[in-house]
């Protein structure tokens, strides 16, 4: 597919329906927050044609209700302050834009998904105000709709950005707010942010220009494949469909490694933790910002790793101690295990970021004319692995960011051609 010809028809900085009251006007970091990444966490929410009102009625509805969001939501439409570890809360608004596609959407989510690069371009850009929140949605010739939202991972993980979907498709089907929200307070008063030793370094969110992103589809079916695969000597007999596909994705890379450096390397393979549920401290599991440990599954050159079960073994094991010790931690405890959990520094290693989305409510996004059709990533600016319940909610769509010679031999892979043949 062609680059999408797109044309502005909207650009505002929309506001809060209310004014924050005064003494909320500033948010402190909390200490997850002072070390996320300072860059924007995309996602794409895909809308068939509808017959529930005129493409003007759902943009009107969208402006408003976002609006009515962000009352309760109001951090999102401040402004970060590095040198003060804090978000201003003084309504300056969220980036809101909305264009026409000269396009039709079906044929569009037919090719999409093989070219990748293409979904970009239903993301918000040129953000000179650096809001925290920015949406983009995308009117097709058909009169399908696709919205395209970057929010800024200083104040929001996974859970955060899906509690605000959530709530904001509500309000744009009722028109009305619920009486009591999560709240953005508790983490920072919980755990404050710090002086912190040696200097922060902040990820890059400059694209490489020799990674490029695919998307492998594990469905159902290949999901059940993959798990009569693990023998009867495992750790873990029945993991969960999330450990499979992780581990079957290490597999595959540190074979791709052992490959190309003519033996084996120490692999890790690091995927966030989400502490909401799984801590015994009272009363955040619906605590809005960052908070997630990163699980660290490690194997040295010398263990076995021909096997699928001997990944599984390992990413199993992780999910499962973490899980267990933070269950047992106290607020140091936990503030503790996030500073001393940090990347393996070695020379002639490999090193994998995974993250999860599955069980987030995406597909629940319904703003008063359906469920979204598809619920997608974008291209990466780096090497990451990001997964996404499919549709159905029982297969699992793996976004994965490699270097261009790296995804060569990723596709090409004999378990990957097996379980996920490409897409037509």
């Amino acid at each position: 597919m062609a680059k999408l010809e797109i044309q502005i028809h909207t650009r505002k900085m929309l506001k809060p329906s209310t004014p924050t009251p005064d003494h909320l006007r500033s948010l402190k970091l909390s200490l997850f927050d002072q070390l996320a990444p300072r860059l924007y966490v995309p996602v794409l929410f895909h809308y068939l044609p509808s017959s529930e009102g005129i493409i003007t009625e759902r943009c009107d509805k969208l402006q408003n209700s976002l609006a009515e969001t962000l009352t309760k939501f109001y951090p999102l439409a401040g402004r970060f302050r590095e040198d003060e570890l804090s978000i201003h809360c003084n309504d300056e608004g969220v980036e809101y834009v909305e264009t026409k596609v000269n396009a039709d959407l079906a044929e569009f989510l037919h090719q999409g998904p093989n070219n990748i690069e293409v979904l970009d371009d239903l993301l918000p850009t040129d953000m000179p105000s650096s809001p925290l929140l920015g949406i983009q949605v995308n009117i097709f010739n058909c009169g399908g709709l696709v919205m395209g939202i970057k929010i800024s991972h200083v104040l929001a993980d996974g859970f955060t950005l899906g509690t605000f979907i959530k709530e904001w498709a509500r309000i744009s089907q009722t028109g009305t707010t619920k009486g009591c929200l999560p709240t953005f307070g508790r983490l920072p008063v919980l755990f404050p942010s710090r002086v912190l030793s040696g200097p922060y370094i902040s990820p890059s969110s400059n694209r490489d220009p020799e990674i490029v992103t695919r998307r492998f589809v594990f469905d159902a079916l290949a999901v059940a494949k993959l798990k009569e695969r693990i023998n009867s000597s495992a750790m873990f007999t029945s993991p969960t469909r999330v450990v499979v596909v992780m581990s079957l994705i290490w597999k595959v890379l540190a074979g791709i490694s052992s490959a190309k450096h003519g033996y084996s390397r120490d692999s890790y393979f690091l995927f966030p933790v989400n502490l909401r549920g799984k801590s015994n401290l009272p009363s955040v599991e619906h605590d809005l910002g960052n908070f997630c440990v990163v699980g660290v599954a490690a194997l040295e050159a010398n263990q076995s790793r021909k096997e699928l079960t001997d990944f599984v073994n390992v990413v199993g094991s992780t999910a499962r101690e973490t899980s267990i010790e933070i269950g047992k931690a106290s607020i140091d405890d936990i503030a503790s295990m996030f500073l001393t959990c940090k990347t393996p520094q070695k020379e002639e290693m490999d090193i994998y970021f995974c993250t999860s989305w599955c069980k987030f409510p995406w597909y629940e996004a319904d703003f008063g004319w359906g469920n979204p059709f598809w619920v997608s990533d974008v291209s990466k600016p780096a090497e990451l692995i990001t997964l996404i319940d499919t549709k159905s909610g029982d297969g699992i769509e793996a976004w994965i960011g490699l270097k261009e010679n790296d995804m060569a031999e990723f596709e090409r892979d004999p378990d990957i051609l097996t379980f996920c043949p490409p897409q037509n």
